[in-house]
């Protein structure tokens, strides 16, 4: 049986890979991660057999490249015991180092064109790259090095795709359907958003709005420790209509309910505004993969200012609108799983990749 090792460094990797096991049951897989976010919790849940690996390398350059380092010894480990035929990645340099050096050919993927450094790494060592639609032409001259594959849609869609909506989880957090915002802040750590503001700040001031203004409860998603220590003190004593979540999970049913998903990052944007909730990013640039779902009629919209809050809630929500955009979103475009799964059978159905012959012996 050949033996595909896959890297994912966050948790929307985590869950966009997963779906590979069912795709390809007659393939060996196991994962590698960080200790980042809700990765060990959903990579145990998700995967039959994990690998946790270091952790988030830190704001600082210095200590990324440290952690890296740290890592790629460890990843290398790894490689020798399971003797892989192939490694998939979205965009993990560390991995994709290791696997390149063993001359294992490298599959990867991405669609966030601003993260620039990430893809001058990992892109030109992958003998093949896959990316949706909208973000392709910046990936373009990369063909020198890699074979580009498109698919139509984003991401987000896979998992999105086979969501079925569920109420239970509301219990949990004391709230009902459209009477609540669910709020995320963004991920201040990352190398290319330095913007701590749009990232931390704006949800929190998106969030004091919404309590002075609505009397909509709010769900609260921290990413770091930091941010719900922040969150917890700003918003103290608003007679129980804040909540936090402190426990990782997929929250695909509690953004599918809310009457409004804030978020300063852009996943989280993506996947409610496929299931057709209003979703509001402070990501401090425009992402192409939101200016694509915008045109063909997907509630994703870029904070402008808090004017734009009250435009958002003047809509009444209906289950039925949620449902419209799902059934929009399956007729429009396709699953990135399966395209996935195309290239990797391709690869390992070939004794030799098209970049260089392999040899087991390196290992």
């Amino acid at each position: 049986m050949k033996k595909v090792w896959v890297e994912a460094l966050t948790p929307k990797q985590i869950l966009l890979f997963s779906y590979l096991q069912q795709e390809l049951p007659n393939t060996d897989f196991y994962l590698t991660s960080r200790d980042y976010d809700l990765n060990r919790e959903l990579a145990k849940e998700l995967w039959r057999k994990v690998y946790i690996v270091g952790k988030h390398g830190g704001a600082t350059p210095y200590s990324k490249v440290r952690e890296t380092i740290r890592r790629e010894e460890k990843l290398l480990t790894i490689a020798r015991e399971e003797e892989p035929d192939l490694h998939l990645t979205f965009a993990s340099p560390d991995s994709t180092r290791v696997a390149f050096g063993l001359q294992l050919p490298v599959v990867s993927c991405n669609d966030t064109p601003h993260s620039t450094i990430v893809a001058r790494l990992v892109i030109p060592l992958s003998s093949d790259f896959i990316a949706p639609q909208p973000v392709v032409p910046f990936f373009q001259h990369y063909e020198e090095f890699t074979r580009i594959h498109v698919f139509r849609g984003v991401f987000e869609y896979a998992w999105v795709s086979r969501f079925k909506p569920s109420e239970d989880i509301l219990r949990d957090y004391s709230v009902e359907p459209f009477n609540y915002v669910f709020i995320r802040p963004g991920e201040q750590k990352a190398y290319y958003y330095r913007d701590t503001i749009a990232a931390t700040i704006l949800p929190l001031k998106i969030a004091r709005h919404l309590l002075r203004r609505s009397s909509l409860k709010l769900l609260i998603y921290p990413r770091y420790k930091e941010q719900y220590i922040l969150y917890k003190r700003e918003l103290k004593d608003t007679g129980g209509r804040v909540t936090f979540i402190e426990k990782p999970g997929v929250f695909l049913n509690l953004e599918y309910f809310a009457r409004l998903v804030v978020t300063g990052g852009g996943t989280i944007a993506t996947e409610s505004a496929l299931l057709g909730v209003p979703s509001l990013t402070t990501f401090p640039r425009e992402l192409e993969v939101h200016t694509y779902l915008r045109e063909k009629g997907f509630p994703v919209y870029r904070y402008t200012g808090l004017h734009i809050i009250e435009k958002l809630l003047s809509k009444k929500e209906d289950i039925y609108d949620r449902e419209v955009f799902l059934q929009k979103a399956r007729k429009m475009f396709e699953d990135p799983v399966a395209r996935i799964a195309e290239v990797i059978k391709m690869h390992l159905e070939t004794d030799a990749s098209s970049l260089y012959s392999r040899n087991k012996k390196f290992l």
